[in-house]
């Protein structure tokens, strides 16, 4: 059955009759002129059902039957939304207040068209998503083919190289078709020339590591002349220097699990036509408001609503891309296209727009097989989100998808979402500035009543809330995303802003990875947001102050008022995110669960069970009971034997203090002095795909709709408070030095 489904929907025609005959049809529905007393009994009826449905899609075994309540809630939310945009389109638009009015009220209009756009492509995307499964590789192993790992770094430490490199090289994989290339952008002709002798030095010292780094580990090292066309034209020069048959492409943070090619090669081949297959992002290290809100070992991550829901959605409609790294590619598509694609920024999606345009296909694996780092602070977050947004509208605008060959209309129609999704930054920014410009300036942005915010508005914000759970509660709180839209909001619609004007002005800027942190400081991109704070907060003043003196619209104060509470929690929230904290572990550290066995010196063996792990060391736990020889004094060596991977470690024991119960803790430095001895500690920590979804589980944790909202105000006030406070401290201090070297003079 749902082989047949994907074949009818993924049919152009089929597809887009199906789809176009659903959205009129609601969208006439909602069209349907009604009293306030029906529309409030109609959406009371729908949000009952609404409820119902996310309440037995808890418990809901069957495959199909799950499949009708996925359509069933995405129906009835679609509905509810078409109400109220027509409702604001027909009958709430300030037309007839003034000029001022007009042109507001149609901004916030837009914007909130512009979420419903949104939306419906969530809907669309995510009606049925494809969880693919790996193809067995088969036993022969001359039937498979050579495949070259491409290690791409630029100014990366070679520190952050060095674990990427070990794991790539002991990927399970025979070992006469597996080629290794650290493609080193750093110690270019171009750089060890540099007129600026620091920075030739610099690059020099670096080639010389990375060169050694490779012969250590038995992988192949290359560079070119010049730093053309950014990490494309790094990837280009290797091709000419290699020939596997497959590409695997590693982001030099990225660390492989050992199973890596035996889950996608398969796939490659079973089918002669697939170009890429793409796997998760998984991340080891916190992102700024993972990092500076303290939710990184609790909250899923913020990149697994991509990763884990919308990818598994666009497989189903062909369209799931290449995004730069933990992705296998087809090197005779490469080089059918001239090398990878460098026209925009985003290198990676318009190498997918270029190989799907030639009739390729696409997969995506929902298996997490990398650990990789986040931009540690919010600079380098900023960076990074800003490339991806300028490089998706640039594919949009230099390779508009409508114009290219063999794509089919939903092809078309998601790379067109992925330019203006990337329009709700704009969107948010006018959300933010709606509230306090109504309660101030008592611009009326909306003609409408507090019966009306009932009947239409407020079911439509409740579908919206049930169905976001829905499709994402797993993956991503409540209100979280709202979080991430505020904190980008400013700096993406300057990115697009510049890109619109002028589509080839963006250069290519590396996301900052492996930064240390020695102290506590504000982020240099903060300013903006203190503007929007301050207006929020006037507006909330002011609106305290109409609604106590006002002798009506106190129903319409309350909601807007409302709406500003909400703003300024999320501000307040982003701001606690902008105070950068110190950092001064730079190597990641993550849990990881094995039986352990501990030999000391006096041969006595104790049995316990690993707590986390990263490349250095180790933390594990022993029954206290056990140590019958005395406590463990810090220093003294033991042998690590790891019972599931097999792998025997000598450690120092650094730390050793009494946990919960009757338990015994242990931190373990490695003691590495042979490569396979490094090679063991990097399997141990990062070699297990399964430890992988394991770690990410525990952190799928739903929250449900009013804990969401409780957590932002928690945020708001610990955090953005603490924020506050360390500005007006740091102020404070800066004036008290000024004073004093005035006095001086």
């Amino acid at each position: 059955m749902d082989k047949l489904w994907l074949k009818l929907m993924s049919s152009d025609r089929f597809g887009l009759f199906i789809w176009g005959m659903m959205t009129v049809m609601l969208f006439l529905l909602s069209s349907i002129s009604t009293s306030h007393e029906a529309q409030t009994i109609i959406s009371t009826v729908l949000i009952t059902a609404l409820i119902l449905l996310y309440r037995i899609s808890k418990t809901y075994i069957h495959k199909s039957g799950r499949h009708l309540i996925r359509m069933a809630i995405i129906v009835i939310s679609t509905f509810l939304t078409f109400r109220y945009i027509n409702w604001r389109a027909t009958e709430s638009l300030p037309m007839q207040f003034g000029l001022v009015s007009m042109v507001c009220g149609l901004l916030l209009f837009l914007a909130e068209s512009y979420g419903l756009i949104n939306s419906l492509m969530g809907f669309f995307i995510n009606a049925h998503p494809y969880h693919r499964q790996p193809i067995p590789l088969p036993k022969d192993d001359s039937l498979l083919p050579h495949v070259d790992i491409y290690i791409p770094t630029y100014n990366e430490d070679a520190s952050i190289t060095r674990p990427t490199v070990i794991a790539a090289t002991q990927i399970h994989y025979p070992r006469e078709k597996l080629h290794v290339y650290i493609l080193d952008d750093g110690g270019t002709t171009q750089k060890l020339n540099d007129p600026d002798p620091i920075k030739a030095q610099a690059a020099a010292v670096r080639s010389a590591e990375l060169k050694a780094l490779a012969a250590r580990y038995g992988a192949g090292y290359i560079t070119r002349e010049k730093n053309q066309s950014a990490k494309a034209g790094n990837i280009n020069n290797a091709l000419q220097h290699t020939s596997g048959d497959l590409l695997l492409i590693l982001d030099c943070d990225h660390i492989p699990t050992e199973d890596f090619l035996q889950n996608t090669v398969g796939l490659f081949l079973a089918d002669p036509q697939l170009f890429v297959v793409q796997t998760p992002h998984n991340f080891v290290s916190p992102d700024p408001l993972e990092k500076n809100l303290d939710t990184y070992t609790s909250s899923p991550a913020e990149n697994e609503l991509f990763y884990d829901v919308m990818q598994p959605g666009l497989d189903t409609w062909g369209t799931s891309f290449f995004c730069g790294s933990a992705a296998v590619l087809r090197r005779s598509v490469i080089n059918q296209l001239g090398g990878v694609a460098g026209s925009t920024i985003t290198e990676d999606a318009e190498t997918t727009l270029d190989a799907l345009s030639l009739g390729y296909s696409t997969a995506y694996l929902n298996k997490p097989m990398v650990s990789g780092l986040q931009p540690e602070t919010y600079s380098g977050f900023v960076i990074q989100r800003v490339r991806w947004a300028q490089g998706m509208l640039q594919i949009f605008i230099l390779k508009n998808p409508w114009r290219q060959p063999k794509l089919n209309i939903f092809q078309r129609l998601l790379y067109t979402n992925f330019a203006f999704y990337w329009g709700f930054a704009s969107a948010r920014m006018v959300m933010l500035v709606a509230p306090p410009v109504f309660l101030i300036f008592s611009i009326n942005l909306c003609d409408a009543s507090a019966q009306d915010l009932v009947s239409y508005a407020a079911p439509s914000l409740i579908a919206s809330l049930i169905t976001t759970q829905y499709f994402y509660g797993r993956v991503r709180w409540p209100f979280m995303s709202q979080l991430y839209e505020v904190i980008q909001s400013i700096y993406v619609t300057v990115g697009l802003i510049q890109v619109a004007r002028n589509p080839r002005s963006p250069a290519f800027k590396v996301t900052p990875k492996g930064e240390v942190l020695s102290k506590k400081f504000i982020s240099s991109l903060t300013m903006p947001f203190y503007f929007f704070l301050v207006f929020n907060l006037m507006g909330l003043i002011w609106g305290v102050h109409r609604y106590t003196t006002q002798t009506s619209g106190q129903g319409v104060l309350a909601f807007v008022m409302f709406w500003a509470v909400l703003d300024l929690a999320l501000l307040l929230s982003a701001l606690g995110v902008m105070l950068e904290k110190k950092q001064l572990r730079q190597e990641p550290r993550v849990p990881h669960q094995e039986p352990v066995s501990l030999v000391r010196n006096n041969a006595e063996t104790l049995t316990g069970m690993s707590i986390n792990a990263s490349t250095t060391g180790a933390r594990i736990t022993v029954p206290f009971d056990t140590v019958r020889s005395g406590q463990l004094a810090k220093g003294e060596v033991v042998t690590v034997h790891f019972h599931d991977s097999l792998a025997v470690l000598n450690a120092q024991v650094i730390v050793h203090r009494r946990a919960t119960g009757q338990q015994l803790e242990l931190g373990l430095l490695y003691q590495l002095s042979t490569v396979n001895e490094e090679r063991n500690a990097i399997r141990v920590a990062f070699g297990s795909s399964q430890q992988i979804s394991i770690n990410n589980q525990v952190r799928h944790q739903g929250r449900s709709i009013i804990t969401g909202f409780l957590n932002i105000i928690r945020y708001a006030v610990r955090y953005g408070s603490e924020h506050l406070r360390f500005l007006l401290k740091t102020f404070t201090t800066n004036l008290i030095i000024f004073i004093r070297q005035q006095k001086g003079r």
